[in-house]
C-alpha cells in the first residue's frame, strides 16, 4: 500500500509504503492483523509497536456499537454490505481531536481509504489517502505512486467528474448505518449527496487517479 498525508492546503506532509496483513486464525472465526511500515528515513522498516500490532480480531471484538479494533478503544468500525466501512471516533468531545477513516473496495484486489483528522479546536488538520492492491507489492498495476494533491473548488470538481463520465445526473442505491448498527437501504439522487452539496467552507483535495477528498 502507498500512504500519503497532506495539509488542508494540499502540502505533502508524509508518504511511505506499508502492508496491512490479515491472516486467518485456524481454530476460530477471526484473523490476526499486522501493519508493516517501510520508511525512507532512519526509521527503516517498522513491524512492531502500538501502530503495527499484531492484533487478534475475533467475535470478542464485536459490540453493540460496532467492531472494536484492539489498537484504539475510543474508536469503532462500522461495516456495510459489500465491503465499505468506516473506522471512527465513538464520540466527538469538545476540545478533543477527532479522526475517521473511510474504506472503499473495487473488485477483488483494489481498496482505498481516506483519513480525516480534526485538531482539538475543531480545525481541519490532516487529510490522507491510502491506496492498496492485494495482488502484490508496489508498484501497482492500477494505482500510481503520485503524491500530488491540490485544493479544488466545488465547481471545478463538478467539471472533473463530468469530464470523467461520472453519472452525476443519475440516482443510485446504497446502505446507511446508524450508531446503534441499524442498517437501512437508501435510494437518492447525486444532487442530494454530501459532495454535491459542498460549498465555499468545505475543503476539497483532488489527488491522483481523480480521487477527491
Amino acid at each position: 500500500a502507498f500512504w500519503c498525508r497532506w495539509s488542508p492546503s494540499g502540502e505533502l506532509r508524509a508518504s511511505f509504503y506499508a502492508e496491512r496483513i490479515f491472516t486467518p486464525i485456524e481454530d476460530i472465526d477471526g484473523c490476526t492483523m499486522q501493519v508493516i511500515y517501510h520508511y525512507d528515513d532512519e526509521r527503516g522498516t517498522v513491524s512492531e509497536g502500538p501502530q503495527s500490532g499484531p492484533w487478534r480480531i475475533t467475535e470478542e471484538q464485536s459490540s453493540l456499537d460496532g467492531l472494536q479494533h484492539p489498537s484504539s478503544p475510543a474508536m469503532t468500525t462500522l461495516l456495510l454490505p459489500g465491503g465499505p466501512s468506516a473506522w471512527c471516533m465513538k464520540q466527538s468531545a469538545f476540545g478533543e481531536p477527532c479522526a475517521a477513516e473511510l474504506f472503499l473496495h473495487f473488485g477483488e484486489h483494489l481498496r482505498m481509504s481516506v483519513g480525516v483528522v480534526h485538531a482539538a479546536d475543531g480545525a481541519l488538520q490532516q487529510l490522507a489517502l491510502v491506496r492498496e492492491d492485494a495482488r502484490g507489492p508496489w508498484p501497482s498495476a492500477d494505482w500510481s505512486n503520485s503524491t500530488h494533491a491540490a485544493q479544488i473548488s466545488p465547481e471545478d470538481l463538478a467539471g472533473v467528474l463530468e469530464h470523467a463520465g461520472a453519472p452525476i445526473l443519475a440516482g443510485g442505491t446504497g446502505s446507511a448505518i446508524s450508531a446503534d448498527l441499524q442498517l437501512q437501504c437508501i435510494v437518492a439522487e447525486w444532487s442530494t449527496s454530501r459532495v454535491a452539496a459542498a460549498g465555499p467552507a468545505d475543503v476539497l483535495l483532488l489527488c491522483a487517479e481523480c480521487v477527491a477528498i
